[in-house]
């Protein structure tokens, strides 16, 4: 077993299913990719990370067939190979799985799972075989549903696992995952990282785009790192650390993610300014906490263990069937998000693409949709100064665009994340709850927004956390609350707390 001098070989003996060599790619005079070379083995999965504008997704385009590069070359199982196309990548054997699905709603379950590959009888689709063969690929991913349903009925995570059932019916030998996970629960996704792993296991290589990285270290054999369109390592999995992985991504170290408690957290014990007392609401049962100003409140907990409905509660789109709400010592009982808003509660929601964001609009159209009462006069909008106050926000969060009118669809995800936060500052909220604020976002974002948090905290902003990544809510944290079916169950300081606490908590409530 040896190594190249970019410890690509895994197996003297064994030639890639693909390699691409000495990659270069350029759009309108921008450099995207600089001399990568990169390798996919037989039953390897090789993780491939980097921030937002790393290259990753275009590295994989040109494997999959989308993008034609400038210079380089690709081979298969060591011979040179033209792939001009994705028709002509996935006869070769290779189909990337884009992290917006491609599913056809209009479409059943079988139909999708064997598109251009239906058994058919005259002419015409024999349905019957279809749905037979269909079932073979869908228990291979171990999806088990009815392969006559519609698409329109199935989970976020089905919906992907029937783009992978697709790509074993195209007889696939690598596979290509472009941020699978990034929109699952945490079950359909260790789910769907089992199923790489059998897929992988049965011979074929499988690349797997994630800005988790937890996620990549506990399930890649080897992981590649590009920063600004070079490569910059690639290294076995089982030999890094996360904290060594951080500093290859973003090149500097895992404690300077998060600003430090130390520097900026002085709490005074002053007068809370959001107080919830035994709440009860869907999905909520006798939850209690205190939000106070310069602190950062962290919501900790297992998935649908209610945090997420709390923050629903907090905001007026569900209504609190038990208990008391007070801000700034006043009865708060929202009826609707925009009583929230007017009160001077202000959330970042869960998804920002089904929550909050429309993406087909501008930035700027985004933003007026919170900013209407505050800057609009009857029924107009005051377009100089939201368009102000949009460009302001825009500046500090160091959101990247062109210009306010470009469609939020086109800017990365980190930089969608931010004019998220954006819209929810446009009414200059008292208290601000954030839920999963860096979810799926790149290294990079994630701690350019948390150095913004912490900012705000520091003006005498009360921020409310949720987080399912520990070490975000420990870090970040000021003090934490842990929830179980509903409950707050624990609070503590975020100094003093530990992992194992927190889920211990979690687990036992």
């Amino acid at each position: 077993m040896t190594t190249d001098a970019y410890g690509l070989r895994l197996h003297a003996t064994t030639p890639p299913l693909v390699g691409a060599y000495d990659i270069d790619k350029h759009f309108a005079g921008v450099t995207a990719l600089r001399n990568v070379t990169f390798e996919v083995t037989p039953g390897e999965i090789h993780a491939l990370v980097g921030e937002n504008g790393a290259g990753k997704s275009t590295l994989a385009k040109i494997i999959a067939g989308v993008y034609r590069a400038d210079g380089g070359h690709l081979e298969m199982s060591g011979r040179r190979v033209d792939l001009h196309s994705p028709l002509a990548a996935q006869q070769a054997g290779i189909v990337m799985v884009h992290q917006e699905l491609s599913t056809i709603n209009s479409l059943t379950v079988a139909e999708n799972v064997l598109l251009q590959r239906e058994s058919t009888r005259w002419g015409f689709v024999n349905r019957r075989k279809t749905q037979a063969r269909a079932v073979e690929y869908l228990e291979e991913v171990g999806l088990e549903v009815d392969p006559g349903a519609q698409m329109t009925d199935l989970s976020v995570g089905s919906l992907t696992l029937v783009e992978v059932a697709h790509a074993l019916a195209a007889q696939s030998q690598v596979v290509i995952m472009d941020e699978p996970t990034s929109s699952l629960p945490t079950s359909d996704a260790a789910h769907l990282l089992s199923i790489l792993r059998r897929l992988a296991d049965s011979g074929r290589g499988v690349v797997l785009i994630s800005h988790a990285l937890d996620e990549v270290l506990r399930t890649a054999d080897r992981v590649t790192v590009l920063r600004d369109g070079e490569w910059v390592a690639t290294e076995r999995a089982a030999d890094l650390t996360e904290e060594r992985l951080i500093h290859l991504v973003v090149g500097r170290k895992v404690s300077q993610i998060y600003t430090a408690r130390s520097e900026h957290h002085t709490r005074t014990g002053g007068d809370a300014r959001l107080t919830v007392d035994g709440i009860s609401a869907p999905g909520v049962k006798l939850a209690s906490f205190t939000a106070r100003p310069t602190e950062i409140l962290g919501f900790g907990g297992l998935v649908g263990s209610g945090r997420t409905e709390l923050m629903a509660a907090v905001m007026g789109a569900t209504r609190a069937m038990q208990g008391s709400m007070n801000l700034e010592g006043r009865r708060y009982r929202p009826r609707s998000p925009l009583d929230a808003l007017e009160a001077g509660i202000s959330l970042v929601p869960e998804s920002r693409k089904e929550q909050g964001l429309i993406l087909d609009h501008s930035v700027l159209a985004n933003f007026e949709l919170t900013a209407l009462d505050r800057f609009g006069k009857g029924p107009f909008v005051a377009g100089r100064a939201t368009r102000k106050r949009a460009a302001g926000l825009v500046e500090r969060l160091g959101i990247k665009l062109s210009n306010l009118n470009q469609p939020a669809s086109s800017l990365s995800g980190g930089n969608q994340q931010k004019v998220v936060i954006a819209k929810a500052l446009a009414t200059d909220p008292k208290v601000l709850l954030l839920d999963e604020p860096t979810r799926g976002i790149d290294i990079g974002a994630k701690s350019e927004i948390h150095h913004f948090i912490r900012e705000l905290v520091d003006e005498g902003m009360a921020v409310v956390m949720v987080t399912s990544v520990l070490p975000e809510l420990l870090q970040a944290s000021d003090r934490i609350m842990v929830m179980k079916a509903g409950r707050t169950v624990a609070e503590m300081e975020a100094r003093s707390a530990t992992e194992e606490e927190v889920t211990r908590h979690a687990f036992q409530g």
